[in-house]
């Protein structure tokens, strides 16, 4: 008997980033995170990043419980997309101890 192969589960979540681009002008972007187990978060935005970029993430649609806040990420350059937008996977910035 073979068991059905089950596609990964990605969740999408409006958001808006901000930071400061290439030109090293600030900006804020609506944009959709992509969130799965095994790929982890991603974004994809109409500007390049410096190399290094800590970005500013805020849902747009919190859930009941939750308020809304904003979360610093490292954004790390992954491609560029057929449609010109440049994709990143994101690593959440840790406190210092």
């Amino acid at each position: 008997m073979l068991l059905p192969i089950s596609a990964p589960v990605i969740s999408t979540y409006c958001v808006e980033v901000s930071g400061w681009d290439n030109s090293k002008s600030f900006f804020t972007e609506k944009s959709e995170l992509e969130w799965s187990e095994e790929a982890g978060k991603r974004i994809k935005l109409s500007r390049a990043l410096p190399k290094g970029t800590m970005i500013f993430v805020r849902l747009l649609q919190p859930t009941v419980s939750d308020s809304p806040s904003t979360v610093a990420y490292w954004a790390e350059f992954m491609a560029t997309t057929p449609e010109g937008f440049h994709q990143f996977h994101l690593k959440q910035v840790q406190p210092r101890t």
